[in-house]
């Protein structure tokens, strides 16, 4: 029985680190996600950089009406939706720039992400025992709807959550893999029919 759906072009880490933390998950390319073959799930996960053209069937597929209605009856039925930031430039190094800016407005969630190098230097409980977490971006503009999970040294959002219906909608700026206990929380609720 399948925990989990990774919305992706092809093969990634996810489904390897999931082996090792023992959940089970598949990958839905964005023309299979739109069969209603997939198997009902806890959790579907949309990975950082989305927002890359060689990922522009990812991003399309998630601004589609159709799409949104989907994912936001799966998560009004129990589901957690985890989608990551869009990452829209490989290095945003450059301290003479704007940093890059993306509203999640066009998939029906009020934020904003900019896009910044961000280094945490405490644990944290969503990267488990590392000293430090790396995050490549920043929420600000979130509705109020949204609850704070995990903040920057400053106190700028990284993570966020909102209850919807059941089940949560988050959106994480985290560049690393979640923790294992972290991930097994997000699995709590029922299977549910995408």
């Amino acid at each position: 029985m399948t925990d989990a759906i990774i919305l992706w072009n092809g093969p990634l880490f996810f489904e390897k680190m999931f082996q090792e933390y023992g959940i089970s998950s598949m990958i839905s390319t964005p023309t299979a996600f739109d069969s209603p073959h997939l198997p009902p799930v806890k959790l579907l996960i949309v990975p950082s950089g989305f927002t890359f053209p060689e990922n522009a069937a990812v991003r399309n597929i998630l601004e589609k009406q159709k799409t949104k209605e989907r994912i936001f009856d799966f998560v009004e039925k129990g589901g957690v939706f985890l989608m990551f930031s869009p990452v829209q430039e490989i290095c945003s190094c450059d301290l003479n720039r704007s940093p890059a800016l993306f509203s999640f407005d066009r998939f029906g969630l009020e934020a904003e992400y900019v896009q910044t190098d961000i280094l945490i230097r405490r644990k944290s409980l969503l990267t488990g025992e590392q000293d430090s977490v790396y995050c490549d971006g920043r929420f600000q503009n979130i509705g109020e709807k949204f609850e704070i999970i995990e903040t920057d040294e400053n106190g700028r959002p990284v993570h966020i959550s909102m209850k919807k219906g059941k089940g949560q909608i988050i959106l994480s700026t985290v560049h690393e893999f979640l923790s294992k206990p972290y991930f097994y929380s997000l699995l709590n609720g029922p299977k549910v029919k995408l």
